[in-house]
């Protein structure tokens, strides 16, 4: 998950080592999964993901009985459904500048703003069409499309100076043909299977989370989303929610305010 840039740099990573592991989540990392042939892409949902990272601990952990789970943007969707679908071995849940990903396909209207979100997140729709149209359109110049994609969502402050490894580590993955291949196959499943889970979910009164959760956001994402109110309103009873940095933080946290995420995550461990 894209943590690992800023956080290998403080405190945080030394309690990470102690008792915790990084992921090379198999849709962007090194790490590979077969694409499903089913049109709902269950093979790449947010669901199939946490269920192989948790068995994944289990074999590196043996014992692992309860789990800190922390995740940012794509990650950070595996991990609230890891954090739901196994609610007995997750004893924490933090999550980076996020809302349910059900919650952000309601705001995408014309009465919001004339799709101001919709266009926003365009990539939501653009990496979901049918095989192999994006993944064609991006390979042809993925570093314009990554280095672009990754600016617009960056702060004023760091934008097009952001951490040269995080981005040299994100232009480099891109130029790979089945790391695009898999993160159209995430933005299918978010667009069919993903929903179809959440609404299961939503059926059954099961959207929060029990466990204490941690909600990391940018100051912009905080003015559109009351987050603390979101998950409140999902049934989360324990929700703590930080405001990270300042108006020119955008939205990788990680990289652009890595101290002060850290800071936040320490002090949250230590009250849980």
């Amino acid at each position: 998950m894209p943590l690992q840039p800023a956080l290998s740099k403080d405190e945080c990573l030394k309690e990470l080592e102690k008792a915790g592991v990084l992921d090379d989540w198999h849709v962007y990392g090194s790490s590979r999964k077969p694409v499903s042939t089913d049109p709902s892409r269950p093979s790449h949902s947010k669901r199939a993901i946490a269920a192989d990272l948790m068995a994944w601990v289990d074999a590196q952990v043996p014992g692992a009985k309860k789990l800190v789970v922390v995740g940012h943007d794509r990650g950070g969707r595996v991990a609230y459904r890891l954090a739901k679908d196994f609610r007995d071995r997750v004893s924490g849940l933090c999550l980076l500048d996020i809302v349910p990903t059900k919650m952000m396909f309601e705001r995408m209207s014309y009465k919001a703003y004339r799709h101001a979100s919709t266009l926003k997140a365009y990539h939501w729709f653009f990496l979901a069409q049918p095989s192999p149209l994006p993944e064609t359109l991006i390979h042809s110049n993925s570093s314009y499309f990554i280095t672009t994609t990754i600016n617009s969502s960056t702060g004023s402050r760091w934008r097009g100076k952001l951490n040269s490894t995080a981005m040299s580590s994100w232009v480099d993955q891109y130029r790979d043909w089945d790391v695009i291949v898999g993160a159209c196959e995430d933005y299918r499943a978010a667009v069919g299977v993903d929903l179809d889970h959440d609404e299961e979910d939503e059926k059954e009164g099961k959207m929060g989370v029990d466990c204490p959760l941690l909600v990391l956001s940018s100051v912009k994402f905080g003015k559109a989303f009351d987050v603390k109110g979101v998950w409140e309103g999902l049934g989360t009873k324990d929700v703590k929610q930080v405001v990270v940095a300042d108006e020119e933080t955008g939205h990788y946290l990680p990289v652009e305010a890595g101290e002060e995420v850290s800071k936040a995550l320490v002090e949250w461990l230590s009250q849980i």
